[in-house]
């Protein structure tokens, strides 16, 4: 009983749905909307309502071909600035690099030695530090402001070898991080040119929007929309003498987008 009652309540659903439609797309009277005396008009309005859609939804189209465009330029546009930015960065401030090397405290990167010492944790330039000594007690450091800095190993924990192991990896991470800064430096005036180039190349950008504006105005002006308008204006006209109520005017399928 319950099933059959819920196909009547979906069949009257159904219907209701249906003639909201119909009242939609012929406001007026009932009659206008349903008896068959009446369906040359409704065609009429159809046939210009579909007319007008159609003429709108190709005209939006075309917008939205050259709006994807423009922001395709304009997309490709900030990448070009944007990892010219970050080649300077990089240059300018690697970072800490790759991570290398651990020794109770200190930890090894490819432009870094990172201590933490009483749960604070600090970055040092590797180029601009001293590893004086180490053994399996302590590490003797002079950091980038010159002062000196004992850090003890936990006891036990590390071998002599596993000591001078890490003293070899930093040295040699140093060597490497004081080399590496001058030829960063050196190619800093061409990264900077490449940025101020990429900023300068604005051509295809402003060319696709320019498109977009000319589009835009074309399909502004578009005759064929234009004449659509008319038809569909005039048998509105036609339905409004008949019922007295004016349909809405409807919209295109495709709907475009605001440009980004």
């Amino acid at each position: 009983m319950g099933a059959v009652i819920g196909w009547l309540v979906a069949i009257v659903a159904a219907g209701a749905a249906v003639a909201a439609w119909h009242w939609l797309r012929y406001p007026g009277h009932w009659r206008f909307a349903f008896e068959p005396r009446h369906a040359d008009r409704r065609r009429d309005l159809d046939t210009h309502r579909r007319r007008l859609c159609t003429a709108l939804d190709v005209s939006r189209r075309a917008v939205d071909t050259a709006r994807v465009h423009a922001d395709g330029a304009a997309a490709a546009y900030r990448g070009r600035v944007g990892a010219a930015e970050r080649t300077i960065e990089r240059l300018r401030d690697p970072g800490r690099g790759p991570a290398g090397e651990t020794l109770g405290p200190l930890r090894l990167f490819t432009y870094r030695l990172v201590l933490t010492v009483d749960g604070r944790t600090t970055d040092h330039p590797l180029d601009l530090i001293w590893l004086d000594t180490a053994d399996a007690g302590h590490v003797h450091l002079v950091l980038p402001d010159g002062d000196p800095l004992e850090l003890p190993l936990p006891p036990g924990e590390f071998t002599e070898e596993q000591v001078q192991a890490f003293v070899v990896a930093v040295r040699n991470g140093v060597a490497f991080a004081k080399r590496d800064r001058p030829r960063r430096e050196a190619q800093l005036p061409a990264a900077e040119a490449a940025l101020a180039e990429a900023r300068a190349d604005t051509a295809a950008m402003e060319q696709a929007r320019e498109r977009l504006a000319e589009v835009r105005a074309e399909e502004d002006a578009n005759p064929k929309v234009a004449g659509a308008e008319e038809g569909w204006e005039a048998a509105c006209d036609r339905w409004q003498k008949l019922t007295g109520v004016r349909p809405r005017r409807p919209r295109a399928a495709h709907q475009s987008p605001e440009p980004a």
